[in-house]
């Protein structure tokens, strides 16, 4: 079995379920008490917000660049980034590692070249719905990504970082999410990427009536699949 590194802290509420769902996933293929070998890194959420909200990706890529060489330096032997909006910096990353890094987005494409599908949403941070770091990948995989409207991505953003990212669920915001669902699925959506690792937690998506493509799900696959 290969070690697992993780990059998680943005959120610790979605980091947890990497670390859960991973494990599980293990011991699924491999039965008894088996468990995965993972070394993880959590940092501080507020800190590396702070890159984010003022556009700093190089300062944010340099940290993200110097926990990754830790992390190989300590054995892990790939990278998983536990949220949507640090793939950011993944390609500045990637290169300066010698283990590889699991795009979150790349898997996602994967799974839904697998669906038929050709035309999806994408709900997520505004820094992930509206720079081409995952759309651009998707892209490359033939498959088209729609967005919400600009008032939708405010609202989604904004609960994201008000919200979800502090383990707050409301039946009120999950309502308008659905709603936002809604609307993209009429604009032709063949399904919906939750892309934000907490998105998840308020939608669980067992209970949907539409196809869904999770991506904290799908990533946590992935690095099982390398790992097994």
């Amino acid at each position: 079995m290969k070690t697992i590194g993780l990059i998680g802290g943005t959120s610790w509420v979605s980091t947890v379920d990497y670390y859960r769902l991973i494990n599980q996933l293990t011991n699924q293929q491999l039965g008894g008490i088996t468990s995965a070998k993972i070394l993880l890194y959590s940092v501080n959420y507020t800190e590396f917000r702070g890159f984010a909200d003022t556009g700093n990706w190089e300062e944010l890529g340099n940290r993200v660049t110097s926990i990754a060489g830790n992390l190989e330096q300590a054995g892990a032997e790939c990278l998983l980034l536990c949220a949507n909006t640090l793939h950011m910096v993944a390609d500045s990353v990637q290169p300066q590692i010698n283990i590889p890094l699991l795009h979150i987005a790349d898997v996602t494409a994967t799974e839904i070249r697998k669906k038929n599908m050709g035309k999806v949403a994408l709900l997520g941070t505004r820094f992930t719905m509206e720079n081409n770091f995952f759309t651009g990948r998707l892209q490359k995989a033939g498959i088209e990504a729609i967005i919400p409207g600009k008032d939708n991505r405010d609202f989604i953003h904004d609960t994201i970082f008000g919200e979800l990212g502090y383990g707050v669920f409301t039946e009120k915001t999950r309502a308008k999410y659905l709603e936002i669902i809604d609307d993209l699925l009429q604009q032709g959506a063949e399904g919906i990427i939750f892309g934000c690792t907490e998105i998840p937690l308020l939608i669980p998506p067992a209970g949907c009536s539409f196809p869904v493509f999770d991506t904290l799900e799908l990533h946590a696959k992935s690095a099982v699949a390398f790992a097994v």
